[in-house]
């Protein structure tokens, strides 16, 4: 047999291996979508990666008849240990061949990395923050992913559960068909929420207007989201970030932001139509022309890609939702949607899936979040 060699990702070479890697396992692999290379590249550069800052990190190589058969990030970000008071390690950017030994490999190299740094648990697929591609894909590889999201070879979750991983969490995605009519029950709530409430719904029409209202919606997010899984606020630096690179890829009419009296955001919902395809014939590559490509193709797209939502806590439950579901459903009929994919939702949250059950919609695609005691 033989010996699997595991290299440390160290020189720009090694770096460019490491990201081409995932690029040529997965070249004729059908539904897979490659991401961009610069985000690539950016996300393992400390210059380009704000949330570098603040962690600890370790990429990996495993080569195999002296070719790479594999590769792993270890992450240990040492701000939302501090959050949630725990001794947590991360690893994401996973690829392998279908071998156990590589696999082997590549985790005990990980897992003797975070015990390094007194870590007592590794889990994952799982970035710096819930903006990251989060969790294994275990059903649903019939389906085109959406952006953001991971999409493996169905052996992968075998080779990691044979390492001693067990489940952690799961995350849900349904499938909604875009409705031709609101049901007269919504809009009789929605009516009713805006007359009773002293709410207002703000759409938008511009890139200028997207800019500018991007980062008081994600520093919303960062108050409601703080008891959600795995949760980290994203910095000052990661908000620009964010906001930049949404900007690019954001249908204005599709950012829905609700505001109480004095102007204060209370709810939001954010979608864009599915970029995927452009994905796949750009390569990843925006240039030279992989950007007009993108654009191009995502005008023709009828799939309406659901990415961030949240309701403060005190507004929850009185309508909002389905003020903004409306809203967006109007929006998508305009736009030539014909269905909607939740992107991922955790599967403890029966409140949010109970609505899109009502609307018509079906789990068809489920991603796992796996777990080690170290």
């Amino acid at each position: 047999m033989q010996e699997v060699e595991i290299r440390k990702v160290k020189t720009k070479k090694d770096k460019r291996e490491f990201i081409n890697l995932a690029y040529n396992m997965h070249k004729d692999h059908k539904q897979w979508v490659p991401p961009l290379y610069m985000h690539e590249r950016h996300y393992i550069d400390p210059k380009k990666n704000p949330h570098m800052k603040y962690s600890e990190t370790i990429c990996l190589l495993a080569y195999k008849n002296g070719k790479p058969a594999g590769r792993i990030m270890g992450i240990i970000n040492t701000k939302l240990n501090e959050i949630w008071n725990i001794k947590q390690a991360r690893f994401c950017n996973f690829e392998s061949i279908d071998d156990q030994v590589v696999c082997h490999s590549l985790f005990s190299e990980i897992e003797k990395w975070a015990k390094c740094y007194k870590m007592e648990k590794l889990v994952g697929p799982l970035g710096f923050s819930n903006q990251d591609p989060q969790g294994f894909l275990v059903e649903g590889f019939e389906e085109r992913p959406s952006v953001g999201t991971i999409y493996n070879f169905e052996y992968i979750p075998r080779l990691v559960e044979n390492e001693g991983f067990t489940k952690e969490v799961d995350y849900v995605t349904y499938r909604i068909p875009v409705l031709k009519k609101v049901p007269e029950i919504y809009e009789k709530i929605s009516n009713r929420t805006l007359n009773r409430m002293q709410v207002k719904l703000i759409e938008f029409h511009s890139k200028g207007e997207i800019k500018r209202i991007l980062p008081d919606v994600l520093r919303f997010m960062n108050k409601t989201y703080k008891d959600i899984y795995g949760f980290i606020p994203l910095t000052e630096d990661a908000i620009k970030k964010a906001t930049k690179n949404y900007k690019e890829i954001i249908d204005p009419n599709l950012l829905k932001v609700v505001v109480d009296k004095d102007n204060n955001i209370i709810s939001f919902i954010l979608g864009i139509k599915d970029i995927t395809p452009g994905f796949i014939k750009a390569r990843g590559r925006l240039l030279p022309f992989g950007y007009f490509i993108i654009k191009s193709t995502q005008k023709k797209s009828k799939r309406l890609d659901l990415l961030l939502g949240a309701i403060a806590e005190r507004y929850r439950g009185k309508g909002l939702d389905t003020l903004m579901a409306i809203a967006m459903i109007r929006t998508a009929n305009k736009l030539g949607m014909t269905y909607v994919d939740s992107h991922h939702e955790l599967e403890t949250n029966t409140k949010v899936q109970a609505e899109m059950k009502r609307m018509g919609g079906c789990i068809y695609k489920r991603h796992r979040v796996y777990k080690k005691e170290l």
